[in-house]
């Protein structure tokens, strides 16, 4: 059939129209039903039930027309000649303004809800002063120049407190240090825009910054920012191509009438933030996805995510992306206008956090005095999301910090005198901070009492106040009781920390940390209440099915490497090979045959010899990844082969026989011999990299080795120069120094003159070389092999080298081209001898 010259016309036309006339669809659609061209049922099928974009709206209408014949294409190209755009946009399209205003609010009103201080399991902040209940503890931040690429081959938790060690003045910080005020102005005050990456550890704060810039900005109404907030956990579960402008439509279904006209008109006052980055599972192809400026085009989400950081989608606009440090080379440094560190907390907002999260200032001091104290402790209260694993494992400095219930009224009464101690007078725990050998001190006494002294003892503790206090509800005034039937707790709920740990333990060795309803029930955990205590749940709406979607993850990544450790003590105390759960196929037999056959089997060889099989893979596996992934779960699983430690759990180790003991004779605090054993053969691998060899330092830590304090304390008469260091058997120990100077962050030099370091020794030091202003190593035989470990240090993006003293060190001509190399990359140094 011929067509007549409006129809010709409309099919000549169509790119253009669809391109003019797709922001306009409602007031067109309008106009035709007005005048006869088009029905309620073809109103109906144009728009799709809601889920078509707009274009594809306008190329439907288009096409029904066209069937409609010559009549309606006539009459569609008629109003076009009469209704140009401009009176279209002025007259229905655009809101009053009124009602724009309106739609704002409620946004506003909506996203302050949902970014709320949370509360989790009712343990909320002290309300004693109301003005500061919804209050956010500021955290530090520095802004740099470009970003900078983490150390790969480090877990994040050993370089939190770098930072803040004394002496980083701003000159020799690789950025600005600033405060949560700047971060707020530069993102929603200021007129520039562009792709802004804030990272940080996990549980630094980074979420906590989003939902306090939500909060603020919600608060303010002379804002023009419009601010759009998704996770990539979220964007996780889409698997199916989808538009941006759908996308947003879904996540805000309350800013759909005007998604249309921001993101055309108004693209410069949007402010998007995307948290997670590092939780990303799809690809990000900066090279070879297409470019794609179509809002209403349907993308992957990787495609999405790419256009929208190139400033493809939604020009003009700013791009908040939030990741953890080993995430952040996944974005093109030229895409990246400016880059924020989360530093975490210094230790004056360590203990104004504690201030308002404990429930009394009794209480907060009385934690404050005891973290302060104990170096190890201290250092990852750097994290904030430590300092509330702490706060929650003390339980209000008493219910959980001593093991003996028998002594809790007896030790409440001294832990309130400690308290009024430490409040009178700070000088009592300031001047330990700046003194290495006391928090060593405190070390070697701690040994022989009942307080949690290392990290391994505050996850117990912490495990231990959720499951007895906060699972089965928590009365009022029954904190005592409570605490004495935790052995009973414990052992009820064996069987489901048990599987728990297993979930960890798989996602740990899968380098997994968001799991969904399958991996739950492969654990029999989709309705365990005890996985809601230690698990977050993330629903994600499907209003096509009108289902939900569900994922997980812990509620943070330290407490995943505790509970899979503790999952592999279990297993390993039990005789069960803790891989054997991680297998998908074991044969001919069915899975729980198999395991009870290899329990059984287990059980036929010598316990001890099994136990030490599991813990020497268990420590190889933090040998074999080098990136340091696992370096906590190792530390963790020494911390929870010490008798001692594990009597914090009583309970859950079914059988390990419960000691009898008088209140007065401590419990055994030495793991098993061939624990240490295998530690200390580690530390004198030449094999290890100088991290893993410092993370051995920790582990012999956790295992609560009671030679360690009497070798550092031989290290603190080197650096004060007390001996002279050349006896051979130090040259093996170099790594117990590196692990002394990281818990010294008061110290600013560092004095090796003529201690009998040799080039292995120094590499041993590598990881805490950069950190001090003064690095003597004169009179030393250093060498060629030297030199490059020099200029590694001298290359670090956190090197704060000033002075660099190398006299007599046997360099040569060969080292000395090597050190020039790394000083060519250095812009600290000024004093070179």
């Amino acid at each position: 059939m011929a067509l007549g010259p409006c129809s010709e016309e409309i099919q000549k036309r169509r790119v253009e129209l669809v391109e003019n006339w797709s922001t306009h669809l409602d007031p067109l659609l309008e106009l035709l039903f007005n005048v006869g061209t088009v029905t309620e049922e073809d109103l109906s099928f144009i728009r799709g039930g809601g889920g078509t974009g707009e274009r594809d709206c306008l190329r439907t209408l288009l096409d029904v027309l066209e069937g409609r014949g010559e009549e309606a294409c006539r009459a569609f190209l008629y109003v076009l000649s009469n209704v140009p755009p401009s009176s279209v946009i002025g007259g229905a399209a655009l809101f009053p303004q009124n009602a724009l205003k309106e739609h704002l609010q409620k946004h506003k009103d909506i996203l302050a809800k949902q970014n709320g201080p949370a509360s989790y399991l009712s343990i909320a902040r002290r309300a004693s002063r109301p003005a500061e209940v919804d209050s956010f503890t500021d955290i530090s931040f520095t802004r740099h120049v470009g970003y900078l690429v983490p150390l790969q081959y480090q877990h994040e938790a050993a370089v939190v407190g770098d930072p803040f060690r004394a002496g980083r003045g701003e000159a020799r910080r690789q950025g600005e240090t600033c405060a949560f005020r700047n971060v707020y102005e530069s993102l929603i005050c200021a007129s520039k825009n562009g792709v802004t990456l804030l990272s940080g550890v996990a549980g630094s704060g980074k979420t906590t910054v989003v939902r306090q810039l939500v909060q603020e900005w919600a608060a303010d109404a002379d804002s023009k920012k419009i601010v759009l907030s998704m996770s990539f956990r979220e964007l996780n579960l889409i698997t199916e191509p989808q538009s941006l402008q759908g996308l947003t439509s879904d996540h805000y279904s309350n800013l759909k009438p005007i998604l249309p006209d921001l993101m055309t008109s108004n693209q410069s006052q949007i402010l998007l933030i995307l948290d997670g980055l590092d939780e990303f599972c799809f690809p990000l192809d900066f090279d070879r996805t297409p470019k794609c400026s179509d809002t209403e085009r349907e993308l992957s989400v990787g495609a999405l995510v790419v256009n929208l950081i190139k400033g493809n989608l939604l020009p003009g606009s700013t791009i908040l992306l939030t990741s953890r440090p080993h995430a952040v080379t996944k974005v093109p440094h030229l895409l990246v206008r400016q880059f924020y560190s989360v530093l975490g907390f210094s230790p004056a907002q360590q203990r104004q956090y504690f201030e308002q999260n404990c429930s009394s200032s009794q209480a907060a001091v009385a934690v404050w005095n005891f973290v302060s104290s104990h170096r190890p402790l201290q250092l990852m209260c750097h994290i904030p999301a430590f300092c509330w694993i702490v706060s929650t494992a003390l339980h209000n400095g008493t219910s959980c910090l001593f093991y003996d219930t028998a002594l809790i009224g007896a030790t409440l009464q001294e832990s309130r005198s400690g308290c009024a101690e430490a409040a009178s007078g700070d000088k009592c725990y300031d001047q330990s901070l700046s003194e290495p050998n006391t928090w060593v001190a405190n070390g070697l006494a701690a040994q022989s009492c009942s307080r949690p002294i290392t990290v391994t003892e505050i996850y117990c503790c912490f495990l231990k106040s959720i499951v007895v206090f906060h699972v089965g509800g928590c009365v009022e005034g029954m904190h005592l009781n409570r605490l004495q039937d935790a052995p009973h707790v414990l052992k009820e709920n064996r069987a489901k920390l048990r599987s728990l740990g297993a979930l960890a333990f798989r996602g740990l060795v899968e380098r997994r940390f968001l799991f969904d309803l399958s991996d739950l029930d492969s654990f029999s955990l989709e309705s365990c209440k005890l996985s809601r205590a230690f698990m977050v749940e993330i629903l994600k709406e499907d209003k096509a099915s009108l289902t939900y979607e569900k994922s997980f993850h812990f509620i943070h990544t330290s407490v995943q490497e505790f509970l899979a450790a503790l999952y592999y003590v279990l297993e390993s105390f039990s005789g069960s090979d803790p891989f054997s759960g991680l297998k998908s196929k074991v044969g001919l037999l069915p899975p729980a045959v198999h395991k009870h056959l290899l329990t059984f089997v287990n059980k036929l060889r010598q316990p001890q010899h099994l136990l030490r099989r599991r813990v020497k893979k268990a420590l190889h596996c933090g040998e074999s990844h080098q990136s340091g992934h696992m370096d906590l779960f190792c530390r963790f699983v020494s911390g929870l082969l010490v008798p001692k430690t594990r009597f914090i759990l009583d309970g859950l180790f079914s059988g390990e026989p419960r000691p009898r003991l008088p209140s007065c004779v401590p419990l055994p605090s030495t793991p098993f011999p061939f624990v240490l054993q295998l530690l200390r053969s580690q530390l004198h691998s030449s094999s290890l990299s100088p991290e893993r060899q410092l993370n051995v330092c920790h582990c012999l830590y956790e295992a609560q080795d009671p030679e360690l304090p009497l070798r550092l304390q031989r290290w603190l008469k080197v650096l004060s120069q007390q001996s002279s260091g050349q006896c051979d058997s130090l040259n093996r120990d170099w790594s117990e120094l590196a692990f002394l100077l990281q818990l010294s962050p008061d110290l600013q030099q560092l004095n090796l003159d003529a201690q009998g370091l040799d080039a292995e020794g120094l590499r041993r030091l590598l990881p805490v070389l950069p950190l001090f202003s003064t690095l003597n190593v004169a009179q030393n035989p250093l060498g060629p092999e030297g030199a490059e470990v020099l200029s590694a240090a001298l290359r670090s993006p956190d090197c704060q080298i000033e002075r660099l003293w190398v006299v007599s060190t046997g360099l040569g001509c060969e080292g000395l081209k090597i050190l020039t190399k790394g000083l060519k990359d250095n812009h600290t140094v000024f004093d070179l001898r």
